[in-house]
């Protein structure tokens, strides 16, 4: 934080769990308040901008290969429901499993 200063801030913005680490090592570093707010939000700004349009531009490719999604929803749903089932039931018969071992 002291090598780079301002641009930790826009740094750690991007990087996952550093955001919340970063405000307190800079509010160690005795950087001015002023100065920390300014670039945080500058940084946010870019930050939400720049993943609104990946989000928006992802949305529109995804609705260009699936076509109408509507067909689509209670298969997708159903398949959904049929996954978590199927998950919770193996993982429910190794737990039976496991226990059983165990007793052994």
């Amino acid at each position: 934080m002291a090598k780079y200063g301002t641009a930790s801030i826009f740094i750690s913005q991007w990087l996952y769990g550093f955001r919340l680490l970063s405000a307190a090592v800079l509010g160690f570093s005795r950087m001015g308040v002023k100065k920390y707010f300014t670039f945080q939000l500058i940084s946010c700004v870019i930050w939400a901008i720049i993943c609104t349009l990946v989000g928006y531009f992802f949305g529109a490719t995804i609705k260009n290969v699936l076509g109408d999604v509507k067909k689509y929803e209670l298969y997708i749903a159903a398949s959904v429901l049929a996954a978590g089932f199927i998950i919770w039931f193996i993982r429910d018969v190794r737990k039976k499993k496991n226990v059983v071992n165990a007793k052994s």
